[in-house]
Parts: structure tokens; C-alpha cells; sequence
């Protein structure tokens, strides 16, 4: 199949981009060229321009080189949206490392598994892991740790309870210089630890290129909205995940504009900022764009600032989406992305045409195909497949598993494991994951077709559906739903609204009313976690 979706490129979108040969660390020294006094970071009532950002990351690559950091080496960074993890992911790189976001949710054997499975040798933490740490098994672990909630400065002290440096007592006292380590731009720069597409978690690795490239491909989508160097960003994503590392803090940085740190998400504080702050850039995920479409008081607050608003991790409801603009204004387009692709694969034309449900076209330099799971064979339009990725942001492998890199890069092309269609211009609809896609009695039932209708009814906030196993039809769909706040309906008067509208057997045969969804660091409803709870009842 062509490259159907390049006819819906319009505005000046192009279909391929001219990339320069260069580290992140020399992406942040361009623009600190180009920007030296404009604002790269604002947090806590502060701020600091590019110049001084760009002195301070040698400053703490300095400091890493001190302690043994040798290039090539693992460095793990377990902190909140901060100027410290900033300031440590490119200090790393700087010094010739390889960074290791890290959740700082993780405790327990989820931490251990990534500091044994990617061999790191130096954690930069934060004050509040402290009591983690104390009972580390990792003795030879080196440990520099920082306090987020105050302002990022030299005389930033704090009481320690174990053998670890203070980062920024130690980060001060070292050169302002560039220690010019060697690096290239085929450098890994990343380990972006992610249960992927086999659901084992395994550290993708990514490129200095890969991040480059996918952060000019995203700035390149958006080069209608604003000027390099205008552009201000409301960064309440999560830094440790790779949607936050290339759409606000890498798309950042190329494009010289400022980023608003939001430590984590807090409807209130998020709220506020755009109001102080008058962001015209606004990257998230479906919870922040329902936390504020369900929201009765966001009407008071002006959003008018705002020119674009791009939705990851997961498709955001069409329902959402109406209710979105019609408060703020703006449209949210879907974006679509894995952390295996740096992650940004496919994005709705900002000021193209926008198809409910769709997650967009390829962007510049992807291609991307719908195959039969079972042949590997292209399929027709508007025909579900899984969707294949072929791209110069697509990872390496996963870092010391060659069978699972194997499993998912086959001659060039990424194996997503999601479910798709494309219609003749090259839009993209996610049908659902692989794994999740429910088959009752041999018919195909798609979650999230009965998500999105479930999503209109006017008492649903959230909702999620899995497959329930049944003893006489294999499996059937079970939906979780999430009232809103004033809100109230039955089981009864839910399942009557699914059947006017779905065939029978695509009705959830169990719809219970919860009072949350769990949710990964970013946002995405876990099913997973849905089915356990499922099965355990039983």
C-alpha cells in the first residue's frame, strides 16, 4: 500500500525532514546558541534561561565524571518533573552515560529489577526515597540525592540519613565547561524500560538520533502554531516516560522554548498555571483532558492562550474531546506513539482535518502498515490488522534480550501489537491491543468501541471494558465504569442504554459502577489490572 497518507498533509507538513548528525547534548548547546536568555525552564516561582541551563548540565556532568562515570555506563534518574531531572538526563548524556528514567512510584522489586537489569552503578534520587534506600540491597549503588520542593540553588541543604551525596552541595563546586566527552549521535542515550509488546519489562534503547529525530518530527508538526523560541509549554507529564521526554522536554529544547515544570498532576495547580502562565502548548494524556472537560468550575479559567492540545498514551474519547472544546475552545488532537519509537509515531494534523476516534497519519519520515496477524500480509483499507512501524525513531532492541528484540523487529519493521485500521488518506484508528480484544463465541468484540459509546452516556465519567471468561462463550465484555460527581444511574439503565445501541453480543454482560480506575504512571487504563481483580472474585 502507498504512502496514502501523505495527501492529507497540509499547512507545510512535509513528508521528509532534513535531520543534523548530533547528540542531545549538542541539540541543547544549538539552541542555547541561538536562545542564550530566553527562559528554558520555569518552576516554583523561578527561572532559569538556556545559557544557565546549558552551564549547569556541564556542571553535573563534571560532577559524574568525578565519581567514575564512564561512557557507556548506566545512570538511573528517579525523580519528579523538576529542574533536577532535567538538569541530571543531560548531564548524563553529556558525560558519555546512558539514562535510566525511572518511576518514583517504584519501590521494592520493580526498583531492583532495573537497577540489576540495566547494571547502573549511580541513582539520582530524591530526598522523599530515602527511606527506600536505606534498606537497598545495592550496596555498591552510588547514591546523589536532591529535594524537589524547594527551589533548585547552591545553597539548597538538607539532612541525610545515608552515605550520599547532596546533588546540588556537589554539583557547584564543579567546572562550568563542557568535558567534551566523545560520544556519537548512534550513541544510546536511553533505556526506556516499558512492558512493550511481549508485556515483560525490558529496557528499549534508544539513540541519541532516535530522540533527535522523533523531537524535529514532532516540532515539525507543529510548526504552524508557533516560532522557535515563542513557544511555551505546560509540562505536568510525567518526566520518566518518554512521552514527556520527547514532546515537552526534547521538543523543548530543539524548538528553544520554555517549559513550565508541574512536579505531577494536580487538577487545581494545573489550572492555575495556565492562568499565571499562559502556555500556548499543552501535551498530555486522557485523565488530564477528562479531569478538566468534567470539571464545573474550568469555565472560570481562561484558556484562550492555549493554540494546540495533543493527547498520548491512549485515544481520548470522542465524547471527551467535544466537551473539551466546547469549554476550552481547542481541539485535542491524538497523537500515537510507544516508547519503542521514541515514542511518536503518528499525530492528527494540527490544523488539518480532524477525525474523531482517529489517532492521525503517519508523521514525516514513518510508514506504517495494517498486516493480517496471522499471514503478515498487508491487509485493505479500513480492514483491523496490527499496525507495523518503520521509522529512523525506532529503537535498537531491547537491551540484553536479543529474543524479544527478534519477536518485534522483523526486517526493519516494529510489530506494535496494537490493533488498527487506516483509511484511504492515511488515517489511523486503534482498534484495541492484540491482548485485549475480546472473542465471544468466535465474534470479535473491541473494548474500546464499547468504551467510546459507554463515554457519551451523560452520567459516565471514565470507563473501561475487559474480557470476562464465560463458560459457554469462551469470554464476554465486563465494563468498569466511573460515575461523575453529581451523577447517578443503575447497572440496569446503563446495559439498556448499551443494547440500543450495540449488537447483543457486544453488550457488557456486567457493568459495575467503581469508585476509580487504576492507572500506570502516565495515565493509561490498566486492564490488566482489571482482569486480576475479575478473576479473583471468582
Amino acid at each position: 500500500m502507498k504512502q496514502v497518507w501523505l495527501k492529507s498533509y497540509e499547512n507545510g507538513i512535509t513528508s521528509n525532514l532534513e535531520y543534523p548528525a548530533m547528540t542531545l547534548s549538542e541539540m541543547l548547546h544549538r539552541t542555547t546558541l541561538r536562545f542564550p536568555d530566553q527562559n528554558a525552564l520555569i518552576y516554583l516561582e523561578h527561572q532559569w534561561t538556556y545559557q544557565e541551563l546549558d552551564i549547569l548540565v556541564s556542571q553535573m556532568a563534571n560532577l559524574l565524571i568525578s565519581l567514575g562515570l564512564k561512557p557507556g555506563e548506566r545512570v538511573g534518574i528517579q525523580l519528579l518533573n523538576s529542574p533536577q531531572f532535567i538538569i541530571a538526563y543531560f548531564g548524563i548524556l553529556r558525560a558519555g552515560g546512558i539514562t535510566v528514567p525511572i518511576n518514583p512510584a517504584f519501590s521494592g522489586d520493580e526498583l531492583s529489577y532495573i537497577i540489576q537489569d540495566s547494571g547502573m552503578e549511580l541513582l539520582i534520587t530524591n530526598l522523599e526515597m530515602v527511606p527506600v534506600l536505606k534498606d537497598s540491597s545495592f550496596p555498591h549503588l552510588k547514591i546523589i540525592v536532591t529535594d524537589i520542593r524547594v527551589p533548585f540553588s547552591a545553597d539548597h541543604d538538607f539532612d541525610l540519613s545515608i552515605n550520599a551525596l547532596k546533588l546540588e552541595k556537589a554539583l557547584f563546586e564543579h567546572p562550568t565547561t563542557d568535558p567534551k566527552i566523545e560520544i556519537t549521535p548512534d550513541s544510546i542515550a536511553n533505556l526506556q524500560y516499558t512492558g512493550g509488546t511481549t508485556g515483560i519489562i525490558k529496557g528499549a534503547t534508544l539513540t541519541h538520533r532516535n530522540l533527535a529525530v522523533n523531537a524535529a518530527q514532532f516540532r515539525s508538526w507543529l510548526k504552524n502554531i508557533y516560532e522557535d523560541g515563542t513557544g511555551k509549554f505546560i509540562c505536568v507529564l510525567p518526566m520518566f516516560h518518554i512521552y514527556a521526554i520527547t514532546t515537552t522536554m526534547n521538543h523543548a529544547i530543539i524548538s528553544g522554548s520554555s517549559q513550565c515544570l508541574l512536579s505531577k498532576f494536580d487538577i487545581n495547580e494545573l489550572m492555575r498555571l495556565i492562568e499565571k502562565q499562559k502556555p500556548n502548548l499543552f501535551m498530555g494524556v486522557p485523565a488530564m483532558y477528562i479531569a478538566i472537560a468534567m470539571r464545573d468550575t474550568a469555565k472560570n479559567y481562561d484558556f484562550s492562550s492555549i493554540k494546540a492540545c495533543v493527547c498520548g498514551s491512549a485515544p481520548l474519547p470522542p465524547a471527551i474531546q467535544q466537551k473539551f472544546k466546547k469549554l476550552t475552545g481547542t481541539e485535542v488532537r491524538d497523537a500515537y506513539g510507544l516508547s519503542e519509537c521514541s515514542p511518536v509515531v503518528a499525530a492528527t494534523p494540527i490544523k488539518g482535518k480532524n477525525k474523531y476516534g482517529s489517532i492521525g497519519t503517519p508523521i514525516p519520515d514513518t510508514e506504517v502498515k495494517i498486516i493480517d496477524p496471522e499471514t503478515g500480509k498487508e491487509v485493505e483499507f479500513d480492514t483491523v490488522g496490527e499496525i507495523v512501524v518503520k521509522g529512523p525513531q525506532v529503537m535498537k532492541g531491547y537491551w540484553n534480550r536479543p529474543k524479544e528484540t527478534a519477536m518485534v523487529l522483523k526486517d526493519g519493521w516494529l510489530h506494535t501489537g496494537d490493533l488498527g485500521t487506516m483509511d484511504k488518506n492515511g488515517y489511523i484508528f486503534i482498534t484495541d491491543r492484540l491482548k485485549d480484544m475480546i472473542n465471544v463465541g468466535g465474534e470479535k468484540v473491541y473494548p474500546r468501541e464499547i468504551e467510546d459509546l459507554l463515554y457519551t452516556h451523560p452520567a459516565v465519567k471514565e470507563v473501561a471494558v475487559i474480557g470476562a471468561p464465560h463458560a459457554l462463550r469462551g469470554e464476554v465484555p465486563e465494563a468498569y465504569v466511573v460515575l461523575r460527581e453529581t451523577a447517578a444511574t443503575s447497572e440496569r439503565e446503563l446495559r439498556h442504554f448499551c443494547t440500543e445501541h450495540l449488537s447483543k453480543y457486544k453488550v457488557p454482560h456486567k457493568i459495575e459502577v467503581v469508585d476509580e480506575l487504576p492507572r500506570s504512571s502516565v495515565g493509561k487504563v490498566l486492564r490488566r489490572l482489571l482482569r486480576d481483580k475479575y478473576q479473583k472474585k471468582q
